[in-house]
């Protein structure tokens, strides 16, 4: 009980720090499919197309970014990137501009932009090297013609893929973590979301109550709530809340985008026992 008490306490210290960052996400998330299958055999165009699949579904690239050149949003328009891309940082061409704002996307940003991507490559989006060029591969053909492949290699990738390892078997190959196999309600737990939210009344905590969750969200809209809490924020909470509640918990750092699944689907099958 002390713990949940200090848990929000600190929440409440640091909120007003996170608050400031938090903006309107400019398109509705688009729930993580299963894994795009890449093949070593593939063309350029293949890995284009597969590079699409994954920036709007498990990359989740297009919860923050728009491709329509529209301005105004949280991060930056990419609908001419792959014509932009090599004037962006002297000294890098599109790829290396490309690879770096994927796997260390706070090293350069664009002005008018503050920062607060996620590493693709890290938890909980967890993109393998090969699904990170498929990514640049779709990139460069927003605006400009697309010229990576499996075989290109990229400073930032792996050891194992930087010595020549390029299928895309490969990068699948790694063992789970046996925290994979932690159920929703174990990760509902592990994360503290109960500080905050009652899943067995009605009746709001510091933040709403997820009782009947699955009746008023789809899984797409819990999986928003969750990645961006201020996207869609109640006037009856503060902003910033949620999103320091889980950086205190480490909750971005560490869930998977398997675990992540198993809790969404765990959260959208709450309908106030019925």
């Amino acid at each position: 009980m002390m713990n949940a008490i200090k848990i929000c306490v600190f929440t409440i210290l640091v909120a007003a720090f996170y608050s400031y960052v938090s903006q309107m996400v400019p398109q509705t998330v688009t729930y993580p499919p299963e894994d795009t299958e890449l093949g070593a055999d593939m063309t350029t165009e293949d890995l284009v197309a597969a590079g699409e699949e994954i920036a709007s579904g498990k990359g989740t690239c297009l919860t923050c970014h728009t491709t329509s050149g529209e301005t105004g949003g949280r991060f930056p328009d990419l609908a001419n990137i792959g014509l932009v891309a090599a004037e962006r940082k002297e000294g890098f061409s599109d790829v290396e501009y490309l690879a770096e704002s994927l796997y260390e996307p706070n090293e350069y940003i664009v002005e008018g932009f503050l920062p607060g991507m996620t590493p693709i490559s890290d938890p909980p989006i967890d993109l393998n090297d090969q699904e990170i060029l498929a990514v640049i591969a779709y990139l460069q053909s927003l605006g400009g013609a697309a010229t990576v492949t499996l075989d290109t290699e990229l400073r930032w990738q792996s050891e194992e893929n930087a010595a020549g390892a390029s299928t895309a078997s490969q990068a699948s190959a790694s063992a789970a973590p046996s925290s994979e196999n932690l159920s929703g309600e174990e990760l509902f737990t592990m994360y503290a979301c109960g500080v905050c939210h009652s899943l067995t009344d009605p009746t709001p905590l510091l933040g709403p109550s997820l009782y009947d969750v699955g009746n008023n969200l789809s899984t797409a809209e819990i999986y928003e709530a969750i990645m961006d809490p201020d996207a869609v924020l109640n006037e009856a909470y503060p902003a910033g809340l949620m999103t320091a509640q889980l950086n205190a918990v480490g909750f971005y750092d560490k869930i998977s985008s398997g675990q992540l699944k198993t809790l969404v689907d765990y959260l959208a099958s709450q309908k106030g026992g019925s």
